[in-house]
């Protein structure tokens, strides 16, 4: 951001936030971040780390500037992946504290060797903003036979127990108010193979209070996991404040914003995401959502920019018609620069992303690539007519689908599956889902190849299924990978989904089904361990 602007922006922010225009009694404004992150190769560790704080303290700039309460930073933002050693990071860690000891590392010297804590403390007071970030905790292992609760994760009866080096680093999202005051540190339960990186041995979900409601932390991989849910079942929690580094595979309820929107949805709580923008790795979406609405505000485009979405969100997290939200969608360039997008985001996205299909190997940062999860277990049936009804069953599971189009001159399959995912041949997933997508046969192989964009428009679709979980994530994604309108979808909560086009349809609002579906997380198939211990 060009500094007389930058000068401007705090000015005037800091005499809205004297005059009382932040949280009010029905809203706090919030502010997530996509970084496209600085990675020179060529750079040592800490000059990366250096020049993404840079950008973090930009972000912050326009969420001062625009009366944000709260911001929250990607997974790991400040550490680039790096081809030439995809673990650089861990020697980077920092000792965090506890947030019951209220440590304020911007105004304590003791912290002056810790210069991300510092940085980090440091932006959160100099823009009076409730800051959200992660970097890695180191922590000595301790040898004692009196463990307390505080240091339960590094604290072992016996020294053999300890790492070979005696050390263990754990991904750690940190929350600082608006004081700089370190107030809560949460370690990721679930790291999604990360070299280097230590798994806490008891996972505990970390709450944290604001003069504007409560939240819970959770880091990427978490929001697979039951113990996520089981977190945010209180009565009295706002929101999540949800970083991380996604990776995009398909079937396309495990991309990043469908998968953001229906948590929220299925959970009843408000969601503030921020992820890395890497569209090469699969690695892009953001968004800010809450239960009935879906998203508020969202970005979903492979462009190579960083961007901060801010809005207005609602403590009760429901929301009349007649609100506004004051919505604000900013890219913001490598100088700084913060340019306001006005209108909908636009789409870069080509017909298909697979990297099965396409191969790795890519140029470009914008050529987009996803991954995939194992979809042979699904029963798949063709649509074949304009209209029709499917039903099928899979495992004792069993779903309908009915639908009408105005064509069918693209391939579309109808995707059942009550079998468990076996996910990178280490976790179980238990799974209940029935999807309608656009897909082609690959080697003979039904609906393997998942295309992200489509010409056929379908009036209406329902898809109904015999759940026996409760937890039901409702998806549903059009061409070019939006999401679709919530005004056309809807979701009964228990078995049901439908859609129904809009009855004034224009080719300009992109309103394509692409994707639709319903999947459901049978928690007690779910199996944290490898397949060869469980088998």
């Amino acid at each position: 951001m060009a500094s007389g602007f930058k000068l401007l922006c705090l000015a005037v922010a800091l005499h809205m936030s004297s005059i009382g225009l932040c949280a009010d009694e029905k809203y706090y404004r919030a502010a997530v971040h996509e970084i496209r992150q600085y990675n020179d190769e060529s750079s040592s560790g800490s000059e990366l780390i250096s020049k993404n704080m840079e950008l973090y303290n930009q972000a912050a700039d326009i969420a001062s500037f625009e009366n944000c309460d709260i911001l929250v930073y990607a997974e790991k933002g400040l550490f680039p992946s790096k081809k030439s050693n995809s673990s650089w990071f861990i020697y980077y860690a920092e000792d965090v504290p506890s947030g019951n000891e209220r440590a304020n590392p911007c105004d304590e010297e003791e912290y002056s060797d810790r210069p991300i804590l510092k940085n980090l403390s440091c932006i959160a007071q100099e823009h009076s903003l409730t800051v959200v970030a992660t970097l890695i905790d180191i922590k000595k292992c301790i040898v004692s036979e009196d463990c307390e609760r505080t240091t339960i994760n590094y604290c072992v009866s016996n020294a053999d127990e300890c790492p070979e080096d005696g050390i263990y680093r754990f991904n750690t999202q940190v929350v600082f108010n608006n004081r700089g005051t370190l107030i809560a540190r949460y370690y990721k339960a679930h790291p999604f193979f990360e070299e280097g990186i230590t798994t806490p041995k008891y996972a505990a979900n970390v709450y944290y209070k604001t003069n504007y409601g409560i939240f819970v932390s959770y880091i990427g991989f978490d929001f697979f996991f039951y113990d996520s849910v089981k977190g945010v079942e209180k009565p009295w929690i706002n929101a999540v404040t949800y970083a991380n580094w996604w990776f995009d595979h398909t079937p396309f309820n495990y991309f990043s914003v469908s998968n953001q929107q229906a948590w929220s949805m299925d959970n009843g709580v408000a969601v503030l995401s921020s992820d890395v923008h890497e569209p090469n790795l699969g690695s892009l979406g953001s968004g800010i959502y809450i239960p009935g609405k879906g998203a508020l505000i969202y970005s979903y485009n492979p462009d190579g920019k960083s961007k901060l979405l801010i809005s207005n969100v609602p403590k009760s997290n429901s929301l009349s018609d007649n609100e506004s939200l004051n919505t604000k969608f900013y890219y913001i360039d490598e100088d700084g620069t913060g340019t306001e997008l006005n209108g909908e985001e636009p789409r870069n996205f080509k017909s298909q992303c697979s990297i099965d299909v396409l191969g790795e190997e890519t140029s470009s940062f914008t050529d987009y690539r996803c991954h995939k999860t194992e979809v042979h277990q699904y029963t798949f049936t063709k649509l074949n007519d304009t209209s029709g009804q499917i039903d099928t069953c899979s495992n004792g599971f069993c779903c309908s689908l009915s639908y009408a189009a105005e064509s069918m001159n693209e391939t579309f399959y109808f995707g059942v599956s009550g079998h468990r995912l076996k996910f990178y041949d280490t976790y179980w997933f238990g799974v209940q889902a029935c999807f309608l997508a656009r897909c082609e046969d690959v080697d003979g192989k039904q609906c393997r190849n998942f295309l992200l964009t489509s010409d056929t428009i379908f009036d209406d679709v329902e898809i109904k299924g015999s759940f026996e979980t409760k937890h039901i994530y409702p998806h549903a994604m059009d061409t070019e990978l939006r999401l679709t309108d919530r005004n056309e979808w809807k979701f009964d909560g228990v078995s049901s989904m439908s859609y129904e086009s809009a009855k004034i349809f224009s080719w300009e609002t992109h309103e394509i089904l692409v994707f639709m579906g319903l999947y459901g997380r049978v928690s007690e198939q779910t199996d944290l361990k490898t397949i060869s211990k469980m088998d």
